[in-house]
Parts: structure tokens; C-alpha cells; sequence
């Protein structure tokens, strides 16, 4: 790690864990910070609204409120862009595009090395300000929109991200539409396709878990299998588009149609 990147910093822990707390702590003091402890994502987010600090390091399963509430609440609620790296003991596919799809900046597993975390820290506070300073992650606890995209790819064209919001909203109602009706008609084809174009769409506007559902609807569609787990599939697709639906509209004026 860069010498004293972490000197004189306040580091927030969000973690239930005491065992875990005390390592943590005692880590970040060998790395040069002081740090303050939050046994879950509520006290966590009341720290962080009377007290400064540079970094927060968010543990995923917490009681009360996790990682990804208490982030998708600091990132959409109280506007901040403090660094915030995921801590998790759970190593799954997909895990780690879930923390950033919410608002988080690095990810670490657990048990953590002290080298494995002073990395993690080091590669999220070297970014350029201008980057943590823009989250561009909308929504509440319910749902948690992406649209850093947009803006990477747009150069910050505020017009092109109008029309390409109202694009999006104009036509992720009628795929939604496509995937129910192949799916009452049984047509796994048709379903695997409206599946997959509706996850091209989600790979730009993001919206946390429902690329993860879609992605799972094409995959048992193509190859015929788990076919009774999709109704369930379909029926949260609906209900979070709906949320972010809202959520976008709200966000950039644009007109939106409910199927």
C-alpha cells in the first residue's frame, strides 16, 4: 500500500460481528486510521449522518438493514460519495457486480488479509475524486438504479441521456410484455430472446438484481430446464422494473408507459 493513504483517516466498520469488529479495528490501526464501529446498516447510516469520514468499510449480511440497503441509502438519500468497499464472506458469481450495482466502490472477501484489504483500500481512494464524486446510483431501499454508464459512454451529454432513459422506458415495458406472453404460451424460444434483449438493456441501465433474474429467465428458457421457477421469475421482474420505472422518471422528467 502507497505509505500513510490511510493516515489521520476516519474509517467507518459496519459489521455485527464482534470478533470481526476487533480485527478490523485493530487491522486499520496498523494501516494508520482510527476507526468507528456500527453493528448494523441503520447505525451505521446515523453515524455517518453526524460524523465525517473517508471511508467506509460496509460488511453485506447484517441485521436490521445489510451492505446493500444502508448503500443504496447513503448513495440515493443523503447524496454522499464516500468510498464504500463491500465486505463479505460470501464469494459468489456475481457477488461482487451486486456491490457495485448498489452504490459500492471496492470489494474484499472475508477472512481478509491485511494485505488483501490494504489493496482493496488503496485501489478505491486512489481513483480520480472526480469518479467517487459521481454515483450516479438513483432509487431507495427498495431499488437501486445504475446509470453511471450513461454517463461514461455520453461524455455527460445530459440530452443523449434524456433520450436514452426514454428509450429504455419506452421499450423495456413492451419486452416485459413479450417474456409474459411466451411465457403463458409456453414459447421457451421466444422467451429465452426477449430475455436476452432485455438483458442487453439492463447491461447499460442498471437495475441491482433484475439483470440477475432476467439473465436466469433466458438461461432456463434456452436449455428447457427449472422452467417451473420462472412464473416466480417473471412476477419480481415486473415489480422491481416497476419501482425503477418510477425512479428514472422522477429523475429525469421522462414520460413513462406501465404495461
Amino acid at each position: 500500500m502507497t505509505d500513510n493513504i490511510l493516515f489521520n483517516k476516519i474509517v467507518l466498520v459496519a459489521e455485527d460481528n464482534a470478533i470481526n469488529q476487533m480485527v478490523v479495528k485493530h487491522t486499520l490501526l496498523k494501516l494508520g486510521a482510527s476507526s468507528d464501529i456500527a453493528g448494523d446498516g441503520t447505525e451505521a447510516i446515523e453515524k455517518f449522518k453526524t460524523n465525517h469520514y473517508d471511508l467506509i468499510l460496509m460488511d453485506i449480511q447484517m441485521p436490521l438493514m445489510d451492505g446493500y440497503e444502508a448503500t443504496t441509502y447513503i448513495r440515493s438519500q443523503l447524496k454522499s460519495s464516500v468510498p464504500i468497499i463491500a465486505m463479505t464472506a460470501f464469494a459468489l458469481n456475481g457477488e461482487d457486480e451486486k456491490c457495485f450495482e448498489c452504490g459500492m466502490n471496492g470489494y474484499v472477501s472475508k477472512p481478509f488479509t491485511i494485505e488483501s484489504l490494504s489493496n482493496a483500500i488503496e485501489k478505491v481512494l486512489s481513483l480520480p475524486k472526480e469518479i467517487n464524486d459521481k454515483p450516479y446510483i438513483l432509487g431507495n431501499k427498495n431499488v437501486a438504479v445504475d446509470v453511471s454508464m450513461l454517463y461514461d459512454i455520453s461524455g455527460n451529454d445530459e440530452s443523449y441521456i434524456h433520450t436514452m432513459v426514454q428509450t429504455f422506458l419506452e421499450n423495456m415495458p413492451v419486452t416485459i410484455t413479450k417474456i409474459e406472453q411466451s411465457l403463458q404460451a409456453k414459447d421457451w424460444e421466444n422467451l429465452y430472446k426477449s430475455a436476452h434483449y432485455a438483458k442487453s438493456s439492463l447491461s447499460v441501465i442498471k437495475i441491482a438484481e433484475m439483470f440477475e433474474w432476467v439473465m436466469k429467465v433466458e438461461v432456463n428458457a434456452k436449455n428447457r430446464i427449472n422452467l417451473d421457477t420462472i412464473p416466480a421469475l417473471v412476477q419480481k421482474i415486473k415489480e422491481k422494473y416497476a419501482l425503477a420505472e418510477r425512479v428514472l422518471s422522477e429523475k429525469f422528467g421522462a414520460a413513462f408507459q406501465s404495461y
